[in-house]
């Protein structure tokens, strides 16, 4: 079982044992991948600070056919997003971002995705005013639903198709 790379983001952790954690990415060449990091908690030093919640990467990790979790060798973070911490609706639609690839994703490759997630969340990091965060999150949020396929359709009407002008509801 060679180790495969691929750049990754990382959605959920929870603490597995006395030193693991069991690590949901997203990732761009194998979709949502579960991983399990063996001796990450409890110790401090070099790259450990760098498992964070929404940071992106390259993970290099050992995956075994027909197997839901797999031994990670390493992750090199590369974006740690610490920005969205400051920010409650920051993070608030960073993790709603994260619960929809989560619920939404399989373990096929959807690139357009993990675009879509990775330009959403440093437009969540980067917004200017907290004044613009509600209209940021909302369009990540449409976005993510639209890279899925899941895109609201606004120009007809979904009962007869008819055309809708501006002032009309479908």
């Amino acid at each position: 079982m060679a180790p495969v790379s691929t750049p990754a983001v990382l959605l959920r952790a929870h603490d597995f044992g006395d030193s693991s954690r069991i690590l949901r990415f997203y990732t761009r060449t194998h979709g949502l991948v579960s991983v399990v990091a063996r001796g990450v908690r409890g110790r401090s030093g070099k790259g450990v600070a760098t498992l964070a919640t929404f940071a992106s990467g390259d993970l290099v990790v050992y995956m075994k056919r027909n197997r839901e979790l797999h031994n990670m060798k390493e992750f090199t973070c590369l974006k740690l997003r610490g920005e969205l911490a400051t920010q409650m609706l920051a993070f608030s639609a960073a993790s709603a971002a994260a619960e929809l690839v989560l619920s939404h994703a399989e373990t096929d490759a959807q690139p357009r995705v993990f675009d879509t997630l990775e330009a959403g969340l440093d437009a969540l990091c980067n917004t200017e005013s907290p004044s613009l965060l509600p209209g940021t999150a909302l369009s990540v949020l449409w976005t993510i639903t639209h890279s899925f396929g899941f895109a609201p359709q606004l120009d007809n009407c979904v009962r007869c198709e008819e055309p809708l002008f501006e002032d009309e509801l479908g």
